[in-house]
C-alpha cells in the first residue's frame, strides 16, 4: 500500500513537471515569435514594385528588397505611425533590407530615386492590427517639406 501512494505521488509530481515545462516552452514560442520580424519581399526592377505578400499583421516587418533591373533603385516607405523611411541605393542585382516597426493600416512603398515613381515604380501594404501612433511632427524652416510619393 505504501508502495503505491509512492508510486502515485511520484507519477503526479512527474505530471506536474511535465505541465510546467509544456507551458514554460509555449511561452518562450510565444514571445520569440511575436518578437520575430514578418518579411516582405519586394522585388524592383524598371518601373514596377512586386510585394509578397501584399498584407499582413502589425509588428516588426523586414523588407527585404532585391533589384532584378538595369538601373540603381531604393524603397521608401511611409504610412500611419511611420515616418519615411527608405533603403541606400540598391544596385542592379543586390539585395537590401530595411526593417520597421508598423502599426494598422495601409502603407506606401516607392522607389525614392526622382522619376521612377511616377514612372510606376509605387505599390501599397496592408496592415492589420491597432495603428500606431503618429510620430512627432519635424519642422522645417527655409524650406518646404513635401511629400514625394505621387
Amino acid at each position: 500500500m505504501r508502495r503505491n501512494r509512492g508510486l502515485a505521488l511520484v507519477a503526479a509530481a512527474a505530471a506536474v513537471s511535465l505541465a510546467a515545462a509544456g507551458a514554460a516552452l509555449a511561452t518562450l514560442t510565444t514571445s520569440t515569435a511575436t518578437a520575430t520580424a514578418r518579411v516582405v519581399r519586394v522585388t524592383e526592377r524598371e518601373y514596377r514594385i512586386t510585394l509578397t505578400p501584399t498584407s499582413l499583421r502589425a509588428g516588426r516587418v523586414t523588407f527585404v528588397v532585391h533589384n532584378t533591373g538595369r538601373v540603381a533603385h531604393a524603397l521608401a516607405v511611409s504610412g500611419a505611425g511611420l515616418r519615411t523611411t527608405k533603403t541606400p541605393l540598391v544596385k542592379p542585382g543586390a539585395t537590401r533590407s530595411l526593417t520597421v516597426k508598423l502599426g494598422g493600416g495601409t502603407f506606401r512603398l516607392w522607389c525614392p530615386i526622382p522619376g521612377h515613381a511616377a514612372d510606376g515604380m509605387k505599390a501599397s501594404l496592408k496592415v492589420r492590427g491597432a495603428p500606431a501612433p503618429a510620430p512627432i511632427p519635424t519642422v522645417t524652416t527655409g524650406g518646404t517639406t513635401t511629400d514625394p510619393y505621387p
